[in-house]
């Protein structure tokens, strides 16, 4: 049973959404300002494009569903 794609774009906003938060914590923390933070936090975004498509291309793949 493949995922729709409606599915697929709330899977990938959601997980970006918590590597988003991640990076801008570990950013903060780690460089003390919030542009360093937010630097590595819009960085995170860039991926989601990435995922989208390899999520999509892996719905289509039979091998390790019942």
């Amino acid at each position: 049973m493949a995922d729709k794609k409606i599915r697929s774009v709330a899977k990938t906003f959601s997980w970006r959404f918590i590597i988003f938060v991640y990076w801008v914590i570990f950013g903060y923390i780690y460089t003390g300002t919030f542009t360093g933070a937010g630097i590595l936090g819009v960085g995170s975004i860039v991926p989601l494009f990435f995922y989208y498509f390899h999520e999509r291309i892996w719905s289509r793949v039979k091998w390790g569903t019942d």
